[in-house]
């Protein structure tokens, strides 16, 4: 009987850049990943997204530079010993100021990714530590919604490249149970060596969302074959896969040998598939490939190939 949850997912909000992620308290300089109000650690309302908080930075830098314009002009509009020194100066020091905040209205976007690359560098250690307490986070999360503490991994993840986070967020999502539907994820979670939850997970992704199976995930599934084999619904895993990579003929050239084995297991849209695009391409076919797919076509197939729509 299963044990897996029902739950219900929020989608994962993606940016351009991974440091988009963070928030900064402006009170007491504290950074977080997640989403929360309210700074953990003082308490206060005062989060703000990085480029906020650079934005501000330049902004002041902005304002102190033309306070110092404008106080320099009016002392030596002030100190004119005559009227046409005194207009001089004034004249000057307008001409001085328009000037300037024309270029800094030019330069402020220039500015601003210069202070944010500044300020992730100076403040390495402190978004390390406030990731970790995001990180510490989780395991309270995850006594009292499985679900929640998977998102707050998911956030984590997009800014830690750590196998072990990764490892976590794939044990959650085999404990659910999972629908296409969901907006879940599988580039992101691949690790560097063979974990059963994980290949598990990939199969499962396979028959979901077999969109999401790209090269490296049945790259990963390709080369932990005996693994998989040996697991008890390893040839199910392998037969997934392997019927996802018949949705382009790019990885039916890159991986032959995987498709050849399990072509005879695949549903029979996912083979007439394969069996249709070696016909369009035949290029494609290679270590024994079509000859295989012939067989398994004339021993199933042949006899309703009139009624084959692919």
């Amino acid at each position: 009987m299963s044990t897996k949850q029902v739950v219900s997912i929020r989608p994962f909000i993606r940016t351009t850049h991974a440091f988009q992620k963070l928030r900064v308290c402006k009170r007491c300089g504290r950074y977080t990943c997640l989403w929360e109000d309210h700074c953990t650690a003082c308490g206060r309302g005062t989060l703000a997204t990085v480029e906020e908080r650079a934005s501000s930075r330049v902004k002041r830098r902005i304002a102190r530079d033309l306070f110092i314009t404008v106080i320099l002009g009016a002392v030596a509009t002030y100190f004119g010993e005559t009227i046409d020194q005194t207009m001089a100066a004034a004249s000057i020091s307008l001409l001085l100021l328009a000037g300037l905040i024309f270029m800094q209205k030019r330069s402020f976007q220039v500015e601003q990714q210069r202070e944010l690359k500044r300020m992730l560098r100076q403040d390495e250690e402190a978004i390390r530590q406030g990731i970790n307490r995001n990180w510490a986070l989780v395991a309270e999360a995850r006594k009292q919604d499985e679900a929640l503490a998977y998102e707050m991994l998911r956030e984590i993840g997009s800014l830690v490249y750590n196998d072990r986070i990764r490892l976590q967020q794939v044990a959650l999502l085999q404990s659910f149970v999972l629908r296409s539907d969901m907006d879940l994820q599988l580039k992101p979670l691949l690790l560097r060596s063979f974990e059963r939850l994980l290949a598990e997970y990939i199969g499962e992704i396979a028959r979901l969302k077999p969109e999401l199976v790209r090269e490296d995930a049945i790259r990963y599934i390709a080369t932990y074959e005996v693994n998989i084999l040996q697991l008890h619904n390893g040839i199910q895993i392998l037969t997934a896969v392997a019927a996802a990579a018949v949705r382009k003929s790019k990885y039916i050239e890159l991986f032959p040998s995987l498709i050849t084995r399990y072509a005879r297991f695949m549903p029979k849209d996912r083979f007439m598939r394969l069996y249709r695009t070696l016909e369009l391409y035949p290029g494609k076919a290679r270590g024994g490939l079509a000859e295989s797919v012939g067989r398994v076509y004339n021993e199933k197939y042949r006899d309703s190939y009139a009624d084959v729509r692919v």
